[in-house]
């Protein structure tokens, strides 16, 4: 499961953010959640509604604001059945936050055959 998020400025509602994300991939075993979290690393793994999936921060670099990073508020978080490969913060001031990359390998029994098939989308009749 992948999720992509840009979570509020406010611990509050930030929570409440997480505490629904958390409900949404709790029963998958493969999880990357990546985005403008808005906090620290430690804050997310340690006392949000997240602390209990064991997920890892590979990337602890500065990425805020972008043309003078000076706090890491930009994260990819891994499950531990993810291996890390490579991580990365880019030198790419397209935003106020640097970019973040990553290359992770995913286990050998996620092939394209263990997937589910995606269907068409269904049409409407014309009538």
């Amino acid at each position: 499961m992948v999720v992509m998020m840009h979570l509020a400025l406010g611990a509050r509602t930030r929570t409440r953010q997480l505490a629904y994300i958390r409900e949404l991939i709790g029963g998958y075993k493969h999880q990357v959640l990546m985005g403008d979290m808005n906090t620290h690393a430690s804050d997310l793994l340690e006392h949000s509604p997240l602390r209990d999936l064991s997920l890892l921060a590979p990337q602890l670099q500065a990425t805020f604001p972008s043309w003078r990073p000076q706090r890491c508020l930009d994260h990819i978080l891994l499950s531990p059945s993810l291996t890390l490969e490579r991580v990365e913060v880019l030198a790419q001031p397209i935003s106020d936050h640097l970019p973040v990359a990553v290359e992770i390998r995913l286990p050998g029994s996620l092939t394209a055959d263990a997937l589910p098939a995606l269907s068409p989308a269904p049409r409407g009749t014309d009538e």
